[in-house]
């Protein structure tokens, strides 16, 4: 796919008949144009850096359904600002919360613990497919209704953001682990965001759950780790997002990579 920092918006069209699925664009590095290139300059830091700090922030919840409420194994993805600050398009940065399990379908704690011998390893109890939306500039939550098709309730699942797309992939809900196929949520126009399920052939990481996934290069997705409900992995996959078909390859790096963990 031509990689985008923003996925390009489909035709108003049943995601589900499209062939190829979205395709991601970079409009940061559109082909025939070259971005100013910034010389670096060097800076000297005198005496030791100030610790990070968090500050508390109180956000503005008009309707109960626009919070996220308590929830554990979501994800909370960055998602840039699209349009001109000050033209009637312009769409401020994101914060886009997906999933995650509320536990709000078990009436004890045993409703999330782990399940038997032979299963996923774990069941979560209350999983979601809710998409929240979090306005930095106005510390505002809300509930968004994407269209087209969303992925199945699953928790511990990973999201990464390419432009004002954001990728789903994995997770384990109700059922056990959620398959491996993408999702991808398409956020460039505030009022239509629209759900996409991406194909992609061939083998590749299969259902897991507790990994990580990353956009390297602004073009390459990457996973690696996590746990197919039987065992950690430390295994690493690749998927070019500038190349279609689409296609996972396993890659295998040279050196003492990390243990197997999610």
């Amino acid at each position: 796919m031509d990689l985008d920092s923003s996925m390009a918006p489909e035709a108003d069209q049943d995601p589900t008949v499209q062939n190829n699925g979205p395709t991601l664009v970079n409009k940061s590095s559109t082909a025939g144009e070259s971005a100013p290139v910034e010389t670096p300059t060097a800076t000297t830091v005198a005496g030791p850096r100030c610790a990070p700090t968090y500050t508390a922030v109180q956000s503005v919840i008009e309707k109960k359904e626009d919070g996220p409420g308590p929830r554990c194994g979501h994800t909370l993805t960055a998602v840039p600002a699209v349009g001109e600050e000050g033209s009637p398009n312009y769409i401020g940065p994101r914060l886009i919360l997906f999933g995650g399990a509320t536990a709000l379908e078990g009436n004890s704690a045993a409703a999330a613990a782990p399940s038997s011998p032979g299963g996923a390893g774990i069941r979560l109890a209350g999983a979601t497919a809710d998409v929240h939306s979090y306005d930095v500039l106005t510390n505002k939550w809300s509930r968004i209704t994407p269209i087209g098709e969303p992925p199945t309730p699953r928790a511990a699942h990973v999201a990464t953001a390419v432009g004002t797309m954001v990728v789903i992939q994995g997770g384990i809900g109700p059922a056990g682990l959620s398959a491996e196929d993408l999702h991808v949520l398409d956020l460039t126009q505030q009022h239509r965001p629209r759900w996409h399920r991406v194909v992609v052939q061939g083998p590749g990481p299969g259902p897991r759950y507790g990994h990580v996934m990353a956009l390297v290069g602004q073009r390459y997705l990457m996973a690696i780790g996590g746990n197919d409900g039987k065992r950690p992995l430390a295994d690493v996959w690749a998927l070019d997002t500038a190349a279609k078909p689409y296609e996972w390859r396993k890659l295998e790096p040279e050196g003492e990579g990390p243990p197997p963990c999610m």
